[in-house]
């Protein structure tokens, strides 16, 4: 088996401190705080070196529990299993209560009253309880039921007699190394013996007394005790798993006490007629071990039942309550949202919380007033945090839609400021149109989000603010068209006279060389405006010099051809008076007859000879 130094993961969970007085320790006590679910507790109690611990560990099918050879007890106080355990895997049924394993330290080390006080809040929650007895020569009714006797104690601890009956879960003793008959040893422990056969009155009385544990444990227990008789392992040391034990039938009485226990553990255990949860086992140990401070305890379950059950629901309520804040601030983070949309998700929120505040609510206060009442103040709480967030959504609904109603105005603004004036009406319309359809065709998915009353004011402001838009554009158009008719009707005396002051500048400016100048480079004067005002003198000049031109041609002309006529003449005169000197010279030479025909010939030829000359001096 395992050494005391080894780690076992086993939780310590209740433990008797100075003066006796019982502490339940957080480690343990949280594994069933966080379970919301019913959970069964299996404790065993036994004297000392009984291998109360080994047996945990061998229904468990694993080393939950340390083990240990030494003579002192090695468990103090009480030890948990840091796992709970699905009652299917014992073989009971599924989705039953989750199992815990609860070892109790060894019976007579510390007191009779020592052992109660640890005992007894734990037998009040345990669903089975083992106690564990080495009987090699077979079962001594005095010896068992003295260790049954704390039992008993633990029961009239119990206040009212009547809230003893079944207080206790399902008994089961255990018998090692035991050859003899269980059926045997269940009569020889639990079978009434008459007062009658006592041999003496000290006889008689230890019969009575074990008549009296007899009755206290039949009243306390829900269900007839069971007997179990464990074979005498072969070997000295056990072996860790149980089924490599050598000795025949070991193994199978542990799997049938297991089977036992868990066909007993398919159903809650059950206290003041509701079931027991892990959540609602950690908030009554405290109760119970508060209760067990007093050397005399008087506990009353039912009203400790009713006290943790009211603490349970508040606990669960404020839970549920701050899980739903929670899952609200979530919500906050993605506002707004649409109001439908919203209703739903507080919806889901509020119906979570109802459901699994029912849930719990049936283990303490099933369909009474009071659950009806928790209820309703649950609602309530949970209905704040939604009318707040509902709040917070129509503030942010609101904002939203202030902000679309200035964002469509300030679009539609810039688009109407963009048409260009003046236009004419029907092109103006058309685009009027195209800026209609463009604002307003996308302003419905904008306010899918609010809600209807919010849409329509939010749509309506848009709508008229645009439409006042389109009237002061209409407006400003024909104020724009008036004014350019008007313009074009009759200019301004400011810029006519500032163009005529910049005319006559220009006029002015030149002067009458400048024009010459550049009409006798060949350009044109008239695309000078310098020159405009000089132009009428210019030409003025320019005719008077092509007079004076003409008129020296003219003269010269005249006088080349008076010098030609003057030549002409000259030779003419010449011509003649060499015909003059031709003619003497025929008239004083020679005899020689005259044709008269002759001289008339001569006198034509000469004749024709000056006309020829003439006419090409004239050419």
């Amino acid at each position: 088996m395992s050494s005391p130094e080894e780690v076992n993961s086993a939780r310590k969970w209740l433990l008797l401190q100075k003066e006796s007085q019982l502490c339940v320790l957080d480690e343990a006590n949280d594994i069933l705080k966080s379970e919301q679910r019913q959970v069964n507790i299996v404790m065993v109690c036994g004297r000392l070196r009984t291998g109360k611990s080994y047996l945990m560990n061998c229904l468990l099918r694993e080393p939950c529990f340390g083990v240990s050879s030494q003579a002192r007890s090695f468990t103090k106080g009480v030890d948990l299993s840091a796992r709970l355990v699905d009652v299917d895997e014992l073989g009971g049924k599924k989705s039953g209560p989750r199992v815990a394993f609860a070892d109790l330290e060894g019976q007579g080390d510390k007191g009779l009253e020592q052992d109660l006080k640890i005992a007894t809040p734990l037998l009040i929650v345990s669903k089975v309880v083992l106690l564990m007895e080495v009987c090699p020569g077979g079962p001594s009714s005095e010896s068992i039921l003295e260790s049954l006797q704390l039992l008993m104690m633990a029961g009239n601890c119990i206040a009212e007699r009547k809230d003893r009956r079944g207080l206790f879960g399902c008994l089961h003793i255990v018998l090692r190394d035991c050859a003899h008959d269980e059926v045997e040893c269940r009569s020889i422990i639990f079978d009434h013996e008459d007062e009658v056969n006592a041999e003496t009155d000290q006889h008689a009385k230890a019969m009575q007394k074990r008549n009296e544990i007899r009755k206290s444990i039949e009243i306390s227990f829900e269900a007839a005790p069971k007997v179990w008789c464990m074979p005498k392992l072969a070997e000295d040391v056990a072996p860790d798993d149980y089924t490599k034990a050598n000795k025949e039938g070991f193994a199978d009485k542990i799997d049938d006490i297991r089977n036992t226990f868990a066909q007993q553990l398919s159903e809650p255990k059950l206290l003041n007629g509701r079931p027991l949860t892990g959540s609602v086992i950690a908030a009554l140990m405290p109760e119970l071990a508060e209760a067990m401070r007093s050397n005399e305890p008087a506990l009353n379950p039912p009203s400790l039942v009713d006290r943790v059950a009211a603490m349970e629901v508040q606990r669960a309520m404020d839970e549920l309550v701050e899980r739903a804040g929670k899952e609200a601030d979530v919500l906050l983070g993605k506002l707004p949202l649409h109001g439908d949309q919203l209703q739903k998700e507080l919806t889901t929120i509020q119906n979570r919380a109802s459901l699994e505040f029912a849930s719990r609510l049936k283990v303490f206060w099933p369909a009474d007033s009071t659950a009806e009442a928790v209820t309703g103040e649950l609602n309530r709480k949970v209905e704040a945090h939604c009318q707040s967030l509902q709040i917070k959504n129509s503030e942010l609904l609101v904002q939203l839609a202030e902000k679309i109603l200035q964002d469509e105005r300030t679009k539609a603004e810039k688009m109407v400021q963009a048409i260009c004036l003046p236009l004419a009406s029907r092109d103006l319309e058309a685009k009027l149109d195209l800026v209609k359809e463009e604002v307003l065709g996308a302003l419905d998915d904008s306010l899918q989000m609010l809600t209807t009353e919010l849409a329509e004011l939010t749509k309506r402001g848009v709508c008229g603010h645009f439409f006042d838009l389109l009237e002061e554009k209409r407006s400003a158009n024909l104020i724009e068209i008036r004014r350019r008719r008007s313009r074009l009707a009759k200019f301004s005396i400011v810029p006519l006279l500032i163009l005529a002051a910049a005319s006559l500048a220009i006029f002015m400016a030149g002067d009458v060389a400048e024009c010459a100048q550049i009409l006798a480079s060949g350009g044109h004067p008239w695309l000078n405006p310098r020159c405009w005002r000089h132009l009428p003198e210019v030409h003025r000049q320019k005719d008077q010099k092509e007079q004076e031109s003409a008129a020296e041609e003219a003269r010269r002309a005249e006088e080349e051809a008076e010098a030609k006529a003057e030549q002409l003449l000259l030779e003419e005169q010449k011509e003649e008076e060499e015909i003059r000197m031709a003619r003497m010279a025929q008239l004083h030479g020679a005899e020689i007859d005259i044709d008269p025909t002759t001289g008339i010939g001569v006198t034509i030829a000469g004749a024709l000879a000056i006309i020829w000359r003439r006419h090409n001096f004239f050419r």
